[in-house]
């Protein structure tokens, strides 16, 4: 059995500004930075014997990933798989801007089981839910028998939810994950088991 310790990274001034990042070199803001360094010192003072880190290379991933590595005594280990949807050419707006400046595009996007739906030179969204599957069950498949923290983007995790808990499907858009929450998924032979959505506790003062 492999424990996938999935990670959200820490705050940015676009997540304050409900501005979609995807591939964006957004950095952690200060708040970004305080919970990164909390959900680092929550992972080692569990105590639980952890293997590896991944992380998405996109900036505000790293910057999260970093923290934990300084914690857990472990190399961050770069993984493209994780990274956030690509927007592309919508990357940096609101969901106000969105609906204001492409009504037709808005109107299709909310229908979250159009797979087709791709964003305007950006990423399908069939395409990022194969891409991050793939990249959690490879990383699975290289530990078994072991526990990994995979730091990522809210996008991410859904996308892996949507992997390994298929019989939920029509629920991926309702998961919440904060910044610097903590997921958890117990995987043996392809299965899945949830143990932990959205955790947030080392974040409370």
């Amino acid at each position: 059995m492999t424990e996938l310790l999935l990670v959200r990274h820490g705050q940015t001034d676009s997540n304050l500004q409900g501005r979609w990042q995807g591939w964006d070199g957004v950095p952690l803001n200060q708040q970004g930075e305080r919970e990164a360094a909390l959900i680092a010192r929550r992972l080692a003072q569990t105590g639980e014997a952890i293997a590896a880190l991944y992380a998405s290379p996109l900036r505000r991933a790293w910057q999260t990933a970093e923290r934990i590595a300084e914690a857990l005594n472990l190399s961050p280990v770069p993984h493209d798989g994780l990274k956030e949807i690509h927007f592309g050419h919508i990357s940096g707006i609101t969901l106000d801007e969105f609906r204001e400046g492409h009504p037709d595009l808005h109107q299709r996007w909310t229908d979250k089981m159009d797979l087709a739906f791709t964003f305007p030179g950006g990423e399908q969204r069939a395409q990022f839910f194969q891409r991050v599957g793939e990249a959690m069950e490879e990383i699975a498949e290289r530990h078994p028998d072991q526990k990994i923290v995979v730091v990522s983007h809210g996008g991410s995790i859904r996308a892996g939810l949507v992997h390994y808990l298929p019989a939920q499907f029509s629920q991926w858009w309702t998961y919440e994950l904060g910044n610097c929450s903590l997921t958890r998924l117990e995987v043996r032979d392809g299965q899945a088991r949830l143990l932990a959505l959205d955790d947030r506790a080392h974040l409370v003062e």
